[in-house]
C-alpha cells in the first residue's frame, strides 16, 4: 500500500474547491478573523481572485492521492514564481474522513516533499489554523518548524 499523487480533474476540483472554501472560512471564523455571515462568501471570492483560471492556473497543482486506485485524499500546491530561491506552500491537504487514521496524512506530506524534490524546490510551507492541533503535532512530527505566529486577543 502506497499512495501515489494523480492530478485532479475539472469536475473534482469544482466540487473539492467548495468544500475546500467551506472549511476554510470556518476555520477564519473560529480564528476570530472573519465573521460568521459571509464568511463562505468571502472565501469564495478570495478564491476565485487567487485561482483566475480555476485548475489551469499557473503556478498551482491540484493532486489526488490514491492507493491502490482508491482516492484517499486531496492536496493543493502553490509555487510562488518570485521567490528565489523557489518555495512551494501547501494550501489545501485533506485525508477523507473514512480513510483518517491509517498515516495518509503523512503520506501525502511526503508525496508533496517527493514533488518538491522532483522540482527542485527546497523548501515547503503550510499555514495551520492554531486550533488544529491534530494538524500541528502531524506536521512537527513530520519536521515542520514553527516560522511564523500570528496572536490574537479579545478585548472586552
Amino acid at each position: 500500500m502506497s499512495l501515489t499523487l494523480q492530478p485532479m480533474n475539472a469536475e473534482l476540483f469544482a466540487s473539492w474547491m467548495r468544500h475546500v472554501m467551506g472549511w476554510y472560512a470556518q476555520g477564519k471564523v473560529e480564528a476570530g478573523s472573519w465573521p460568521e455571515d459571509g464568511a463562505v462568501e468571502r472565501a469564495l471570492r478570495e478564491n476565485a481572485e487567487q485561482l483566475p483560471q480555476g485548475l489551469d492556473t499557473p503556478h498551482n497543482d491540484f493532486f489526488v492521492g490514491t492507493v491502490d486506485d482508491r482516492e484517499v485524499g486531496y492536496l493543493w500546491l502553490y509555487t510562488d514564481p518570485a521567490q528565489t530561491p523557489p518555495a512551494t506552500a501547501i494550501q489545501a491537504i485533506e485525508v477523507l474522513e473514512g480513510e483518517r487514521g491509517q498515516g495518509l496524512g503523512r503520506e501525502l506530506l511526503e508525496a508533496a516533499e517527493g514533488w518538491c524534490a522532483d522540482h527542485s524546490i527546497q523548501t515547503l510551507r503550510l499555514h495551520v489554523f492554531g486550533r488544529n492541533t491534530t494538524a500541528i503535532n502531524l506536521y512537527e512530527s513530520a519536521g515542520f518548524e514553527t516560522t511564523n505566529v500570528l496572536m490574537a486577543k479579545t478585548i472586552r
